[in-house]
């Protein structure tokens, strides 16, 4: 088995009295009442997303539809993003994703 990576992006924001956290690649959010745990909140509802993903065997298809590419053994292409005025942002690579060999196929 191989391991890859996925490269994504946090976004931390304020809406009212609360920071609102989330992952546009994944569509995972969280928030808290400052940025750090915005921030901590998030990585654990991602880790808790990718866990589901792999477990219900969706990972694959989610990933191809939301144009998530995995990287072996890391990322060589830069990630451009507009980011808003004000936003607070955090790009990550979360822990390594176990791969079989046929789904490396194209990387």
């Amino acid at each position: 088995m191989v391991h890859v990576f996925i490269v994504l992006t946090e976004v931390v924001e304020k809406e009212d009295d609360q920071f609102v956290s989330t992952c546009p690649e994944l569509g995972t959010a969280s928030c808290s009442d400052t940025i750090e745990e915005a921030f901590a909140n998030l990585e654990e509802a991602i880790e808790v997303h990718l866990s589901a993903l792999e477990e219900t065997g969706e990972r694959d298809r989610i990933f191809s539809e939301r144009g998530i590419k995995l990287h072996s053994p890391d990322p060589t292409e830069p990630v451009h993003r507009p980011i808003p005025f004000g936003t607070v942002i955090k790009a990550t690579t979360p822990p390594r994703l176990p791969c079989h060999s046929d789904t490396l196929r194209g990387i």
